[in-house]
Order: structure tokens, then sequence, then C-alpha cells
């Protein structure tokens, strides 16, 4: 077969069609970034979060309002291009090979989710050294938001030994959670109820919440709603986080600024496709990763 514009045009709607379907089949499949991490939309190059500061507590109202304003950071994340391309020989559309073409296009929205999932559990994995919006590392033994107390989010100790540590771990990290105080000193009641860990302690987390003598329930399930693995985290194996998802701001923050695009680049009298006989096909998108409130994770570090 002769490939000419008219066939390459038709072709390319047809592979946007085919990786349009696969971005909406996967992200069901690929959605265990978001378990972690709230979606901000985002309209221009950055975007700045100087918003994080704690809501004003309910006080009585007696002559007038009580007017206290947001804590101010200065706390920006700028969006990153992000790309995944595709070669294709010209003679693989010239000798009919569609099919083979076909499932790599799909291999392209699989692809963007899987960067996300990378960018998002790698913010996390992180957290020791990159910054929270208070200037401090978002993984910290030291830290004071406004007029809280000391709040400590990296807790070392035996954590990944046995089941019994594991638990006494979850206890540790649910008692400090729940005691962290807001900017203006009050307690903020968090309640943890997922875990994050890499593949290497699931079955030992998995274990340690596994009914009691005569099928007790463990009071840690509270806790634990969810366990999310994932093999994306390259902190030491025995580490694992203890976070709380139900807050408006999740632990994690990703900026989205654009969607993911199909682009290409497959004119048959290109410089490309007369030097090389090659066309590209790729996925286009714009993001950024960032931190939510520090008080709604902990880091368990073995010790």
């Amino acid at each position: 077969m002769i490939v000419t514009s008219d066939i390459l045009t038709g072709l390319r709607t047809g592979y946007r069609a085919i990786f349009m379907q696969a971005l909406g089949e996967l992200a069901g499949t690929n959605a265990d970034w978001q378990k972690i991490a709230t979606v901000s939309p985002s309209s221009t190059d950055r975007e700045s979060y100087n918003w994080l500061g704690t809501i004003p507590a309910m006080v009585e109202w007696k002559d007038v309002r009580t007017i206290k304003d947001l804590a101010k950071y200065d706390y920006t994340l700028i969006n990153k291009h992000y790309e995944a391309t595709l070669q294709v020989d010209r003679d693989a559309l010239s000798d009919d090979k569609y099919g083979m073409i076909k499932a790599r296009i799909r291999g392209l929205a699989r692809a963007y989710f899987k960067g996300i999932t990378a960018a998002v559990f790698s913010q996390l994995d992180d957290g020791e050294t990159l910054l929270a919006f208070d200037g401090t590392a978002f993984f910290a033994d030291t830290r004071v938001i406004g007029a809280s107390a000391n709040i400590d989010n990296l807790l070392s100790m035996a954590c990944s030994d046995s089941a019994t540590e594991v638990r006494a771990a979850l206890s540790a990290g649910v008692n400090a959670m729940r005691n962290f105080q807001d900017d203006q000193g009050n307690p903020m009641n968090l309640m943890p109820d997922t875990v994050v860990c890499g593949p290497e302690m699931e079955i030992l987390i998995k274990e340690a919440l596994l009914p009691g003598v005569a099928g007790t329930r463990r009071p840690e399930m509270d806790y634990v709603k969810t366990i999310v693995v994932s093999p994306w985290l390259d902190l030491d194996q025995t580490d694992w986080y203890l976070l709380c998802t139900s807050e408006e701001i999740k632990p994690i923050l990703f900026q989205n600024r654009q969607d993911p695009e199909f682009v290409s680049l497959d004119d048959p009298k290109g410089e490309r496709a007369f030097i090389k006989r090659q066309f590209l096909y790729g996925v286009d998108a714009r993001w950024a990763t960032g931190f939510g409130d520090p008080r709604t994770a902990i880091k368990l570090k073995d010790a």
C-alpha cells in the first residue's frame, strides 16, 4: 500500500479515537493516585497556594463578627511539560500492520496514567527533603504552624519486622495525628484512614490487621479503610505512610494544567519521513505535584 496524506489523515483520526477510548477505559483502573491527591485545576503556568492556612474556628457571635484572615504562605507550583512519543516505521503502515500500531497507541494512554501515578507517589516519597507550604520539609520531627504545638509527622520506630510492630506503629501514628493542632492552637481531630506502602510491606501490614483471637476485630481497622500499594515508592522498603484523605485537601496536590493531548508528526513529505522513513505519534500533558497539609500525613520510618 502506498502511504499518502489522505491515508495518514484517516489513520490519525482513528488513532486519536483509539487513544481517547483507552483513556476512558484505563481511568478507573489507574486511580490509586487519586486516593491520596487532590486535583487542582490550573489556568496559567503556575499557581499560588497561599490559602492553605486553617479555616477560623466557630466562636460565639457577640457584638460583631470576629474576622480572621487565612495565614499567608508563599507556596507556588510551576507546571511542567510531560510527553511520551511512539516511533512508527513507514513500512509498518505500508505493510498494513495496523493492529500492532493500535496496541501501541493504547500504550500511550497507559503511559499517561503511569506518569501521573509515578509523579504523585514520588512526591510523597520525597517528603523528607521537599518543602511544604510552611517552608519546612513535608515530613519533619519539628515544626510549628501558627499557634500550633509541635507537629511531628516523621516517626522513627521499629515498624517492619512483625505484625506486632506494625500495630504499635499504627497506634503511635494515630495518636500523633489525632493530637495535631491547627494554626490557632485548636485540636484538628484528624482521623487517619489510609496506609500507603511498597509491595514489600503489603503482606505484613495486612497480616497485622487480621482478626485476633476468636475472630476479634482489630481496633486498628478503624484507621485503615484503604491500603494503597505502590511500586513507584522509591523509599526504604521498610518505611510506610499513614494518611488522612477525608479532608478537603489531601496530602498531595496534583495541579492539572493540560489534559492529555494526542499529537502526531506524520507528513509523508516531511523531513523525518524522507530521511528516516518514520512517523511520530505521542501524548502531551502539563501538570505539577506538590503538598497539601503536612498534618494529614505521617511517615513511619523503620529504626
